[in-house]
């Protein structure tokens, strides 16, 4: 299965990413990435943090951009492809991070680690 991150275009290297995050990601992006979700444009737009006035993401937005993204890959392999189940899982409150919805979790980069800890622990087996 073909991972979102290459679904969508975004650079192959971190440093090329970085660039692009600078520089001010397309926020048609976050339309693609509605797309390939199934969801409406404007649902996407709100955990991004992002509206459709503007044309492209400040560098805010789009690192939660990244790590939504990020984040959802890591779902999709550990849901084994499931989009329903990896999209339930990241909208609804999880137990280990104080039931707390994975998807509010992702404005912030440690909120982000907490959030790939729980899938990590998930995939081997572990408690999360």
């Amino acid at each position: 299965m073909q991972k979102l991150y290459d679904r969508l275009g975004l650079p192959k290297t971190h440093y090329r990413m970085h660039q692009a995050v600078l520089a001010g990601l397309p926020v048609s992006l976050v339309a693609d990435l509605a797309h390939e979700l199934g969801l409406r444009r404007t649902h996407v737009a709100r955990w991004v943090g992002t509206s459709f006035r503007h044309s492209l993401m400040s560098a805010r937005t789009g690192e939660v951009f990244c790590r939504l993204v990020e984040t959802l890959d890591a779902l999709l392999e550990l849901h084994e492809g499931d989009l329903d189940g990896a999209l339930r899982w990241l909208t609804s409150p999880v137990l280990s991070l104080a039931s707390e919805r994975p998807i509010d979790l992702l404005i912030t980069e440690p909120g982000r680690r907490a959030v790939l800890q729980v899938i990590l622990a998930l995939e081997h087996g572990l408690p999360a």
